[in-house]
């Protein structure tokens, strides 16, 4: 009975998940036009990646790959469920790509054991040693050879988590890929989403891991993470009463979540994050590559900052290039990016660079179109107004103080007296508001 409960209940996931997929203005466009495959590539290891590649159907002429490498699921699975949108944003779609999706290394419907933000190896002198890089050079190789009409290359985009793979896929150094978007990247786990500059970054971890933690073995599963029911909204009395990160496993968890046990065990800056640093590995780089970010992004400002710099300082003869807008986490992939909350920066902001740098960017290293973007472009809030500079921080840019002045002024002139204080009192029984209403959440 149970059994059968678990199956009716596992159909009704997919019926539903379809129904979403096919409200996408682009669904029907998406299966009149493109057929889906469903592979398991295989490693140098052994191990085996679930991958979904959804292919023209005009095959009168070739394509190029658009992957996207992810933990978070390539859903929805079967060669006749199909995503409602593909690639970065329609514009890829309506032009023709082939498109992969793949579930990283223990995630999902791949095989492996899953490890949080991969350590990459500076060698790889036998068939086990692998990683993020090693996982991207074999499935990049074994597309080229087994999906026909390929045009032999090959870009990568992702946003986040799927962000960092993109930058991992820099590493797999594989002459096929031409062009690549690390957007949002974690860089150094430790700094991006664990413990923002030493601060443990304890809302967004809390309510992340159980609905990540869906598998914790070598077992392939198309199961969801449990969502955790903290059983009120008010985030700030939970996590209150909860007093103890001790008590996150005492009273919650119970020490069923690896990852989050990972991150207890780790408060300092240690080995462990260390290695969760893809930063220093980012040389011999001949990959094409933008980076997008956005200015209000509340996880992984970081990443996209030092994931450019670092690319810059250590390859100067690639072609790198940066994006930054007025957007929170992904908030140039979807919507209009034209206000936060009741801040108008005059402009639909997202759109255009989704079609005047994003898609030409990729259009130009993957089909040879024309590229007429500077290398850095910045959304200047304020004036609300893109600027174009050779390099960022942009050459003119000069460093300025700050200063707090009486009656909670600020000015870039130093005050003329040292004797000037403001004083509160702090009491976490009494904390102050700081958005309207109640929230488990970041917001």
């Amino acid at each position: 009975m149970k059994k059968l409960l678990s199956m009716l209940l596992l159909c009704l996931f997919f019926m539903q998940l379809s129904a979403q997929q096919n409200q996408s203005p682009d669904a029907a466009y998406i299966k009149e036009n493109y057929q889906k495959f469903e592979y398991q590539i295989p490693m140098r290891d052994g191990k085996k990646l679930f991958t979904s590649v959804y292919v023209p159907k005009d095959q009168s002429k070739k394509y190029p790959f658009m992957m996207d490498r992810t933990c978070y699921s390539v859903a929805p699975y079967g060669t006749g469920l199909y995503k409602g949108s593909l690639g970065p944003s329609s514009l890829f779609l309506k032009d023709g790509y082939i498109f992969v999706y793949q579930d990283v290394r223990g995630r999902w419907m791949s095989e492996g054991i899953y490890e949080e933000m991969t350590p990459e190896k500076d060698t790889h002198p036998t068939k086990n040693d692998v990683d993020e890089g090693t996982d991207t050079y074999d499935t990049i190789d074994w597309l080229l050879k087994n999906v026909a009409n390929n045009n032999g290359k090959v870009g990568v985009w992702g946003i986040s988590y799927p962000g960092f793979y993109t930058t991992t896929a820099l590493l797999s150094r594989h002459p096929a890929l031409v062009a690549a978007s690390p957007q949002a990247p974690i860089a150094d786990l430790y700094r991006d989403d664990a413990f923002h500059n030493g601060a443990f970054m304890l809302v967004a971890n809390f309510g992340f891991y159980p609905g990540f933690t869906n598998r914790q073995d070598d077992k392939p599963t198309q199961r969801r993470g449990a969502r955790f029911d903290a059983g009120t909204e008010d985030g700030y009395d939970f996590f209150l009463r909860m007093a103890t990160m001790k008590n996150s496993n005492d009273m919650y968890y119970k020490d069923t979540i690896r990852l989050w046990n990972e991150m207890l065990e780790h408060p300092d800056y240690d080995q462990h994050w260390k290695d969760r640093n893809v930063l220093p590995h980012l040389t011999n780089i001949k990959t094409a590559t933008l980076v997008t970010g956005g200015w209000y992004d509340a996880e992984d400002l970081y990443g996209a900052v030092n994931t450019y710099k670092t690319l810059v300082k250590n390859n100067p003869a690639t072609p790198v290039y940066f994006a930054m807008g007025p957007w929170v986490h992904g908030g140039w992939a979807r919507g209009n990016g034209d206000r936060l909350g009741d801040v108008s920066f005059g402009a639909p902001t997202a759109p255009f660079y989704r079609e005047n740098i994003e898609f030409k960017f990729f259009s130009h290293y993957l089909k040879g179109t024309e590229l007429n973007i500077a290398p850095v472009n910045v959304f200047e809030t304020g004036s609300n107004q893109w600027k174009s500079y050779t390099q960022w921080p942009a050459v003119a840019a000069k460093e300025k103080n700050l200063y707090f002045l009486p009656n909670g002024k600020l000015s870039f002139d130093a005050p003329k007296t040292n004797a000037s204080f403001t004083s509160y009192i702090s009491d976490p029984n009494k904390p102050v508001p700081f958005i309207n209403g109640t929230s488990m959440d970041m917001d």
